[in-house]
Order: structure tokens, then sequence, then C-alpha cells
């Protein structure tokens, strides 16, 4: 199967340094006072009709504003299980193209920001040779992974990695060229402490992430 590597993704300019920060950018207030008013040009509705539109003049603090005011939307379930997605890996090995296109249509209708299932249909659309879809769902996936990158540097609870939910660590930990040893270890209710093989080229030995949000969900 000819393979169009994850490591492409490498090539975002996503650096993982950055100065120290109180748990993120991420002010879920000022969010959700923005996206819940008609006034503001992040109204969600408004916001999520550009998103699915396909909308390339998306900036990175709408797609902010995209991926953590989901969490304020009666269709965030971080914790939901789904065989459908499960099943997508068995169509990637089998290169049932065509099928990761339809079943991920579909995920993404009640989920769209679900990172995994955005790589796969970016993915399948470059195996089938549909140039233009492949670039629509790499573009949203650079944009969204970029404002997550934006919100800590994970070396510390005070600058964590703030995450709608703990599927997107490892998607997270392979753009940046980490990779995971272990469980994660939930920390004070909040924080998952992933600890990273070694060595690596960024010389951590562990990352915070906040999920605050999805934990919260649980409850």
């Amino acid at each position: 199967m000819k393979k169009i590597l994850l490591l492409s993704v490498l090539c975002l300019g996503l650096g993982f340094a950055g100065e120290a920060q109180v748990v993120s950018k991420i002010n879920y207030d000022a969010i959700r006072k923005e996206v819940t008013s008609p006034k503001s040009r992040m109204y969600y509705p408004n916001l999520l009709k550009r998103y699915h539109a396909n909308d390339n003049k998306l900036t990175v603090d709408e797609y902010k504003h995209l991926y953590y005011g989901w969490t304020m939307q009666p269709g965030y379930a971080p914790h939901k299980p789904n065989d459908k997605s499960d099943a997508l890996n068995e169509m990637l090995l089998y290169e049932r193209f065509p099928e990761i296109i339809s079943t991920g249509k579909t995920l993404l209708a009640k989920d769209p920001f679900n990172l995994d299932v955005m790589y796969l249909m970016h993915m399948a659309y470059g195996e089938m040779n549909n140039q233009v879809e492949s670039k629509k769902w790499l573009t949203k996936f650079e944009g969204l992974m970029a404002a997550i990158k934006a919100s800590g540097n994970g070396r510390s609870k005070e600058t964590a990695v703030v995450l709608n939910a703990p599927r997107d660590e490892y998607m997270f930990l392979t753009v940046v060229g980490l990779r995971q040893k272990g469980r994660p270890q939930l920390v004070e209710n909040k924080y998952d402490l992933v600890s990273l093989q070694t060595p690596n080229k960024l010389n951590l030995t562990e990352v915070y992430f906040n999920i605050q949000k999805a934990v919260e969900k649980k409850r």
C-alpha cells in the first residue's frame, strides 16, 4: 500500500517550545462569552458553518474557539465509545478507502473534531488521488493542531497542553515527534501525565495534558 506517513505532518512548523503560561492561554469564560453571542464573529453556529464549508480563511484563533467551544455544545461527548471509529483501522489495513470516507463522514457529522478520523479522511482521499478533498481535511487538521499547540507547552501542570478528550493525546504527540511510554497517569483529576520514550528531539521525559473538561463531562 502506498503510504502517506503521518511524518508529513511534522512539516507544519508546530514547534513545542514556548514561554510559561498559566494552564494554557485558554480562557473558557471568554470563549463561552464569544461563542454564545450572536453579535460576535466567533458565534458558534456561524463559526461551525464556516468550518463545515471548508473555509480556508479560518484563523488559528477561530480554530481555537471551534475546538474549545465544542466543550460547551450539546454534542460534546469525549468518552462515548464508537465501534465504527475502531473499524476504520481495519479499513485502512485492507485499503478500503471509500469505506473510510463514508464512515468518516458519518462519525464527523456528530463528532466534528475527531483528529484521528480527520487525518484518516486526508489519507484516504490522498490514496484515491483526490488531492482537493485531501487538502481540505489536512487544512482543518493543521488549523486545529495549531490551536492546540498554542494552548501550552506541556512541560508542567501550569503550562499543560489543553485537550477536549484524552484520545487527542496520541495524535498530538505524534505530530510533535514524541512517543508515549506506558499509560497516562491522572493527576489531581485534571491532568494526564504522559511519560515519553527517550531520547527524543525535545529532550522531554514527560508531558502534561489538561483534560479537565473531559473529566468533568464524565462525572
